[in-house]
C-alpha cells in the first residue's frame, strides 16, 4: 500500500491555489464576508475535499458517500450545497504519485461561527467514519447573486 502521509487530494489543490491566501490554515473561523460587492451579497464559499481511498479497507462507495451527505452534511446546510466528483493526486513521501477519486462539496454561508462549527463537525465525522487523515477546507469571500 502506498505511503499516504500527505493528505489526500492536497497536492492538486495546492498547485491550483498556489499563491492564494484563502486556505484555512488553522481551526479559526473564516473571515467575515467583505461588504464591497458590486452586485449580489457577500458570503463565504467553503470547499471541502474528501478522499475516497482507505488504507486497510475498500474505498468509500457511492452509497456510503451519499448516506454521509444525507445524514451529516445536508442537515447542517439545508439551504443547499453543490457536490462534484473530482480526481485528486499528490506526491507521497516515497516520491510515488498517488491518484485517487475524491469528492468536493461547495457550501455558501454567512461566515458565522455556527457555520464554521458545522463545517468542522462534517470534517471530523468524515475522518472518523472513513478512517481519513484529513478533509481539506478552503474558505474564500465571494459575492453571490441568485
Amino acid at each position: 500500500m502506498p505511503d499516504r502521509s500527505i493528505p489526500r487530494a492536497l497536492l492538486a489543490v495546492l498547485l491550483a491555489t498556489a499563491g492564494c491566501g484563502s486556505a484555512a490554515a488553522d481551526d479559526s473561523p473564516p473571515p467575515a464576508p467583505e461588504a464591497t460587492c458590486a452586485s449580489g451579497a457577500p458570503m463565504i464559499r467553503t470547499e471541502l475535499f474528501f478522499g475516497m481511498d482507505r488504507l486497510d479497507e475498500p474505498d468509500v462507495t457511492q452509497e456510503q458517500w451519499q448516506e454521509f451527505v444525507d445524514a451529516v452534511v445536508t442537515p447542517r446546510f439545508r439551504d443547499g450545497l453543490t457536490q462534484f466528483d473530482v480526481d485528486g493526486q499528490y506526491l507521497a513521501t516515497t516520491e510515488e504519485l498517488i491518484r485517487e477519486d475524491s469528492r468536493l462539496i461547495m457550501l455558501l454561508h454567512d461566515g458565522s461561527q455556527a457555520a464554521s462549527d458545522s463545517i468542522e463537525a462534517i470534517r471530523e465525522e468524515y475522518k472518523a467514519r472513513f478512517d481519513q487523515e484529513s478533509v481539506l477546507r478552503i474558505d474564500e469571500p465571494v459575492c453571490v447573486d441568485f
